[in-house]
């Protein structure tokens, strides 16, 4: 039976490399004539008896009138042809299918090819009871050598195709894994690449400041770290998952970028700001928040974008309501501007800039603990203030080691001076808190 199936399955692929594996348009019966020699052609070494082009929905298009004739079968132009599919057989149109349909001489078996562009099939068929008579008479020959021989092809069968599919299983592991781990290997170098560029540019920006140091370096490891802990707060454990954790890192080097859009005479100003001055520098925001949410519609949305856009644009918004640019209250703050808010306050307090002297770490906790409830979330204050001794010892790392000229001690006014450039400039405290430290 098995060497039936390949000849049936011979003849079929014989006739569909003859049309080129493309449907036949039978416009003329110069078509069809050519159909048939070469379908005589390609079954003269085959049992098939009889051969057929249906469309796709099984309905008869050519048919071989002489094979028809001595297969005993009803084939004829326009019939449809009811096809079963053999058990464990492929029904799908793009491959090879075994089947029976019924005519007058009987069931066919027979054997599906489909047209590459599956608009039909060519079946190649021929009397199951011929076969099963030719079988019948051979194994009736010799009962032993015909009982051994189907043993044998089945046994040999099997262990090939076991043998096959091993192979195939092994060969399609091997190819998953391979791509899996280039796709891996390219999305990293892809975001090396990404953060490199993205750093670069927050460092060009920060660089206008010659006395900010390494402020974004240290901006991103206090953010790192902050929310590192916070992955197993009760109240912010679900949020901060591994991916903000990462993702905070290097979106917090962008919180400034709008100052590229900041005069010099104003963002490096020693002494006391104007109004105008003033609304002027808190701008910065809002051009920040606005220059990443281009990117996000020339590049389309990312998570990496949308925490960028969020820290840049609410990072000045207090926890009273009272900051800028949208007042925002409370937890209506994005939770990663919340985070560089304080770091950000702990950075330029702790920091010398142009207009006044670094703060001690001590005074820094003070200001930041006083500001709870009013510029910070007051839960991550009192997160923050379990880590207040290693934000200490980052300050000492990442301290500029490049020798400055002193700054003379200030005198009343001009403290009172430097609380409110640190609100105008670095917008680091609330005014009160500042002043009663």
């Amino acid at each position: 039976m098995e060497r039936t199936w390949f000849e049936l399955d011979e003849s079929a692929q014989r006739v569909l490399s003859y049309l080129d594996h493309d449907s036949p348009a039978f416009t003329d019966e110069e078509s069809r004539e050519m159909v048939r020699l070469r379908w005589k052609a390609a079954s003269s070494a085959s049992q098939a008896t009889g051969i057929c082009i249906v469309n796709d929905s099984w309905n008869v298009v050519f048919n071989e009138p002489a094979a028809a004739l001595s297969s005993g079968t009803d084939i004829t132009l326009g019939s449809h042809l009811k096809w079963t599919a053999e058990p464990g057989s492929a029904a799908n149109a793009a491959q090879q299918s075994r089947g029976t349909f019924e005519g007058f001489g009987g069931t066919q078996l027979a054997v599906a090819h489909a047209f590459k562009d599956q608009t039909g099939y060519v079946v190649a068929h021929c009397p199951r009871a011929a076969v099963e008579a030719r079988t019948a008479a051979t194994l009736s020959s010799n009962p032993a050598i015909g009982g051994l021989t189907w043993l044998w092809t089945t046994v040999l069968l099997g262990i090939t195709t076991y043998m096959v599919l091993a192979r195939f299983h092994d060969v399609a592991n091997r190819e998953r894994a391979r791509s899996a781990a280039e796709a891996l290997q390219q999305r990293q170098k892809l975001l090396r690449t990404r953060d490199a560029v993205i750093f670069g540019l927050a460092k060009l920006a920060d660089s206008r400041d010659p006395e900010t140091g390494d402020h974004l370096e240290r901006i991103s490891v206090y953010s790192t770290m902050l929310a590192s802990v916070l992955r197993g707060h009760p109240k912010y454990g679900a949020q901060v998952n591994p991916a903000f954790v990462s993702l905070i890192g290097i979106s917090s080097a962008l919180h400034d970028i709008g100052k590229v859009g900041v005069e010099d005479r104003i963002l490096l100003k020693p002494g006391p700001l104007t109004a105008p001055e003033r609304k002027r520098i808190q701008e910065h925001a809002t051009m920040g928040g606005d220059c990443l949410r281009e990117i996000e519609q020339r590049l389309g949305s990312s998570n990496f974008l949308q925490m960028a856009r969020e820290i840049a644009l609410a990072h000045h918004e207090r926890w009273d309501g009272s900051g800028y640019p949208s007042g925002l209250k409370g937890e209506a703050i994005p939770l990663a501007a919340r985070i560089v808010s304080i770091v950000d306050v702990y950075d330029a307090l702790s920091s010398r800039r142009v207009y006044k002297g670094p703060r001690t770490h001590e005074e820094c906790v003070n200001i930041i603990r006083q500001a709870a409830g009013m510029q910070f979330d007051p839960d991550l204050v009192a997160v923050w203030l379990g880590l207040e001794g290693k934000f200490r010892d980052i300050a000492r790392r990442y301290a500029n080691t490049t020798p400055l000229a002193p700054l003379p001690e200030p005198t009343p006014v001009e403290a009172a001076q430097e609380v409110e450039l640190a609100v105008d400039k670095e917008c680091l405290v609330a005014s009160a808190a500042m002043s009663a430290s």
